[in-house]
């Protein structure tokens, strides 16, 4: 049975909540890519979010190695675990580019990166809900919805490096730093269907 005893809810509550953090850290950063008037505020607050997803981590290890049974297989938890944290890194990581690179102003592009990425958080914490009441459907679903903001995300990142390219006075150094913060943000995208491909491979074994 899945979640069936007080270990298996610690397992997923613990899950949960480590997606609460990703989707507090994905608001944050899409609130600061409207303007990155604040930038260096919205940097320190994520990561101080970062860090609290690492002890989440750290807790789901610590609970693994201290658990004889658990709701999943051992090798998935720790996956998902890791997964979890990769994409809280990316988004971290991209909060501080904009600090060290110095960028001032945003664009278009980012703006509609800082939405994928909040729509994505969101859609990784109802898959975990829906995979507890065992609705794997729901988790298929979302999987496919998350495919589709990652090829928007590809999508984004070629055309807010061309628009740049296409300029008569193109600042090179503008250019060097713009491309990457495109593709780090497009590295978070495909970090969340990285997760979303494990927990659809969790679900094949439940299901």
């Amino acid at each position: 049975m899945f979640f069936n005893r007080s270990k298996d809810r610690l397992f997923y509550q613990v899950l949960v909540d480590a997606t609460s953090n990703i989707i507090q850290a994905s608001q944050l950063f899409r609130e600061n890519i409207e303007t990155l008037a604040e930038k260096e505020k919205y940097a320190e607050k994520i990561k101080e979010l970062e860090s609290k997803g690492d002890e989440y981590t750290h807790l789901l290890i610590r609970e693994l190695n201290q658990t004889f049974v658990t709701p999943l297989d051992r090798e998935d938890i720790l996956e998902l675990a890791v997964k979890i944290d990769d994409v809280l890194d990316g988004i971290e990581a991209s909060a501080a580019r904009f600090v060290y690179l110095h960028i001032d102003h945003s664009t278009p592009y980012l703006v509609k990166f800082g939405e994928i990425i909040e729509t994505c958080a969101g859609y990784l914490q109802e898959a975990f809900l829906a995979l507890e009441k065992r609705n794997y459907a729901q988790v298929r679903k979302l999987s496919i919805e998350i495919n589709k903001l990652e090829n928007q995300g590809d999508r984004l990142m070629r055309e807010g490096i061309s628009e740049m390219l296409l300029k008569k006075d193109i600042d090179i150094l503008e250019l060097i730093k713009m491309k990457e913060v495109y593709e780090k943000l497009e590295n978070v995208t495909d970090t969340f269907e990285d997760l979303f491909s494990v927990l659809e491979g969790v679900v094949m074994k439940y299901a």
